[in-house]
C-alpha cells in the first residue's frame, strides 16, 4: 500500500545499477536519491548491484543487506570496469513489477535478454552511456550501434538525461523521454567563499592535473590568495601523484586534496568556495557542478557537450579550455572581473529546477503508465 495514498497499490521496484554504495559517484548518488524517495511515497524498492567497486583493494562487499529503507543485492561478475560479465541468477528479476537500469554496460544487456524471456515492464536511464572517454572509441560505436541498439528495444521507455544523450539514442527506442538528473544541493545558503573547488572521482578524464596547472598559472600572473580545493575518492588518479604536482608547479601549500570528505566535510569546505571548477573532457549529465551552483557557486568548466548546454541554459559562468594552462588562467581572469553578486542568486535560481520531487514524479508516472 503506498504511504501517501492509500488507495494505490504498492510498485515493486528493482532498480539495477553497476555500483552502488560504498562506491562514490554521481551514478550511485542519483540511484540512491531515486530509490530512497520512491520508498518513502510506500513503494518496495530493491537495489542490484555488483558486489566489488572497482578501483579497491578491498575484497568482495556483503551479498545481501539491508541499507535504510532499501534492500541492496550484490552479485560477482567476471571482468574489470570496463567490460564485466555479471553472475546474476535471472530469477531475482521475477518478482518486480519495474525494473529501472541504470546506464547502457552488460547489465542492460542482461536485462534486455531476461527481462524480455520473463516478460517484465523495464525503463533504463542513459547517464551518459559508456562515452567518458575517446578510448577503444572504434569498439566502444560499433557495440552502441549493434548490441546496445537492440538492446534498447527490450525497454518501455528511455530517458535521456540530456540533450547530448536525447541525441545520441535518437530512433533507439520508440518511447525516449528527456528526463534531466535531479541534484542533492549542498546547502541551503548563498556562499561568500572565493576559494576554487572541485569534487567528484580522481579520474583520468576529469583533468584534474589541468586544473592544479592553470591554477599555478592563475597565481604567477594575479598573486591571487584563493585556493584550490580537490575533493573526492582516487579512481585511476593517485593524491600522490597531484600532491607532487602542485609541489612541482610551487602551490603545494595552497592546492588542498582532501580525498573523500562527509556531507559534513564537504558543505564545511564549500562555504570557503565561491568558484566551481572542472577540467572534465566528458560528463553524463554534470550533477556537480548543479550542486555546487545550487549555493551559488559559479561555474568554470571545461566545454564538454554536457556543461556546455548547462552553461548555455544557465547563462551564468564560464567554460574554460583548461587543456592549455596559459590560455585557460587568462579565460578565468576574465570571467570573474564579470562576476556579481546578482550571478551567484541566478545560479542558485538555475539549480533549483533540478529537484528530486519533480524528478521522482515525472518517473512514477512513466512506471504507471507502461504498467
Amino acid at each position: 500500500m503506498n504511504i501517501e495514498n492509500p488507495q494505490e497499490a504498492a510498485i515493486k521496484i528493482l532498480h539495477v545499477v553497476r555500483q552502488y554504495e560504498p562506491s562514490i559517484g554521481g551514478l550511485e548518488s542519483y540511484v540512491k536519491s531515486m530509490a530512497t524517495r520512491q520508498a518513502a511515497k510506500g513503494h518496495d524498492v530493491e537495489i542490484l548491484t555488483l558486489d566489488r567497486v572497482f578501483h579497491s583493494e578491498h575484497g568482495a562487499l556483503r551479498g545481501e543487506e539491508i541499507m535504510g529503507p532499501l534492500v541492496v543485492h550484490r552479485a560477482p561478475f567476471i571482468g574489470k570496469r570496463r567490460f564485466f560479465i555479471p553472475l546474476v541468477h535471472p530469477d531475482i528479476l521475477k518478482k518486480f513489477d519495474i525494473i529501472h537500469v541504470h546506464n547502457t554496460d552488460t547489465l542492460f544487456e542482461y536485462c534486455a535478454i531476461f527481462g524480455t524471456i520473463f516478460k517484465k515492464k523495464m525503463v533504463a536511464t542513459t547517464h551518459g552511456g559508456f562515452f567518458h572517454t575517446q578510448n577503444f572509441s572504434l569498439i566502444k560505436k560499433i557495440y552502441f550501434n549493434l548490441i546496445t541498439k537492440f538492446s534498447c528495444k527490450a525497454y518501455r521507455a528511455l530517458f535521456a538525461i540530456s540533450e547530448n544523450d536525447f541525441k545520441t539514442f535518437e530512433g533507439m527506442n520508440k518511447n525516449l523521454v528527456f528526463m534531466p538528473n535531479a541534484i542533492e544541493p549542498l546547502g541551503d545558503y548563498l556562499t561568500t567563499g572565493q576559494d576554487y573547488m572541485y569534487f567528484g572521482r580522481l579520474a583520468a578524464h576529469k583533468g584534474i592535473e589541468n586544473l592544479i596547472k592553470t591554477y599555478a598559472a592563475l597565481v604567477k600572473k594575479t598573486g591571487t590568495p584563493a585556493r584550490l580545493h580537490i575533493i573526492g575518492p582516487e579512481w585511476d588518479v593517485k593524491i600522490s601523484d597531484l600532491k607532487n604536482l602542485a609541489q612541482f608547479l610551487g602551490t603545494k601549500d595552497r592546492v588542498i586534496l582532501h580525498g573523500a570528505l562527509s556531507d559534513a566535510g564537504l558543505q564545511q569546505v564549500a562555504r570557503q568556495c565561491g568558484f566551481y571548477t572542472s577540467g572534465s573532457t566528458f560528463e553524463g549529465f554534470g550533477m556537480s557542478m548543479l550542486e555546487t551552483m545550487a549555493v551559488g557557486m559559479i561555474p568554470l568548466v571545461y566545454p564538454n557537450e554536457s556543461f556546455k548546454e548547462l552553461i548555455g541554459k544557465a547563462e551564468v559562468g564560464a567554460c574554460i579550455d583548461y587543456q592549455d594552462a596559459d590560455l585557460a588562467a587568462d579565460q578565468i581572469i576574465a570571467a570573474q572581473e564579470k562576476v556579481t553578486p546578482h550571478d551567484r542568486i541566478k545560479a542558485q535560481q538555475f539549480a533549483a529546477l533540478y529537484s528530486w520531487d519533480k524528478l521522482t514524479e515525472a518517473t512514477l508516472e512513466t512506471y504507471k503508465e507502461i504498467l
